[in-house]
């Protein structure tokens, strides 16, 4: 994606091998939109850390962090004599970062299944795995646009760009796609609480100049009633084999409400994100984070130019926090994949 930095236009996806000092760069989310900062790490273990802490985040794009996470351990403990004792704790760390995204998992599973090879050889089935992400998100996008009609309302959720897929996006994919050939049309962008993504989404829907408003999540159904959303477009962290999806908290009030309405419905994901292990959504792990992140507020005092949390509650107040919930395949109208735009009845066969 096009960044400036210090100035200085780049292009960078959200997370990278960097081989002049053989670590991990990615683009920090919590930063996003008032500052571009790369983070560096050096091991595995603060590529756990900045996993777990959403530095990174958006499940392809964790999928990738976890691979090269698991890769810096792979050269850290390539000399020793417990290397796959060593290999294992760290493949179980990463894991356990976030355990609802399938896409982190089989990020680990390409370089487990490569342990016979030199770590060098390792390095490019991690940079391979994260180079077939970005591609299909490129893919995802032509085969989107279509259902994009101009004078549309678009309803998305959370975030699904190019932060989100290494490069260029889910979700979002279809909107810029569209929008660079001309097709115009409005995004009302859900805040998406309690990490407020939705300011993600902005910035990047602001950097391409696409017409969007962020409203508050409970919005949304407001807009339906009034016939003001005709499309909804978001992603996916974990697709069971028959379709039911894991996506970020509040999707599905969103399903419920666009079948209500008779509005189209359409989760966009990489294949890295349909987990041929998971039957129904059923059997899926559902994260619960922190309290912290309901009861404060992060972020930036622009008249002491630094980074915050606000309070919001009293300190004894209680919270409960699932980072995401599960929508039946009922209720999505169809899934925008690299193989075309499929029902559930052929997720099994085409992916």
């Amino acid at each position: 994606m096009k960044l400036k930095i210090d100035g200085i236009e780049t292009d960078k996806p959200a997370v990278w091998w960097d081989v002049d000092s053989n670590t991990v760069k990615m683009i920090d989310q919590t930063k996003i939109p008032f500052e571009i900062k790369i983070v560096t790490c050096t091991n595995y273990h603060e590529t756990v850390l900045a996993i777990k802490n959403m530095i990174i985040r958006g499940a392809p794009s964790i999928g990738a962090a976890g691979a090269y996470g698991l890769t810096q351990a792979v050269f850290e403990f390539s000399d020793r004599k417990d290397f796959q004792k060593q290999i294992l704790i760290a493949y179980q760390e990463l894991l356990n970062s976030r355990p609802t995204a399938v896409d982190l998992k089989n990020g680990l599973d390409k370089i487990i299944s490569s342990l016979s090879k030199t770590p060098e050889e390792i390095l490019k089935v991690a940079e391979t795995f994260a180079f077939q992400i970005k591609e299909e998100g490129f893919k995802i996008g032509i085969i989107g646009k279509d259902l994009i009609k101009n004078g549309m309302n678009i309803l998305t959720h959370c975030h699904t760009g190019a932060l989100a897929l290494v490069d260029h996006g889910s979700a979002i994919a279809p909107l810029k796609q569209a929008w660079r050939e001309g097709m115009r049309f409005h995004v009302f962008v859900d805040e998406t609480r309690p990490r407020i993504q939705g300011k993600i989404t902005s910035w990047e829907l602001g950097s391409e100049k696409i017409n969007h408003t962020v409203i508050c999540d409970s919005v949304a159904g407001f807009l339906m009633s009034q016939g003001r959303i005709d499309l909804i477009i978001l992603g996916a962290d974990r697709v069971a084999m028959n379709g039911d999806i894991a996506n970020k908290i509040g999707t599905y009030n969103l399903a419920i409400l666009a079948s209500y309405h008779k509005i189209p419905f359409y989760t966009a994901f990489p294949i890295s994100t349909f987990d041929r292990q998971t039957k129904t959504g059923k059997e899926i792990v559902i994260e619960e984070r922190e309290n912290a992140e309901i009861k404060y507020v992060w972020g930036f005092n622009s008249q002491e130019s630094r980074y915050q949390h606000v309070s919001l509650y009293l300190n004894e107040t209680n919270f409960y926090n699932p980072a995401f919930d599960i929508t039946p395949n009922e209720l999505i109208t169809g899934y925008i994949t690299s193989k075309g735009i499929l029902a559930a009845s052929e997720l099994e066969e085409k992916l």
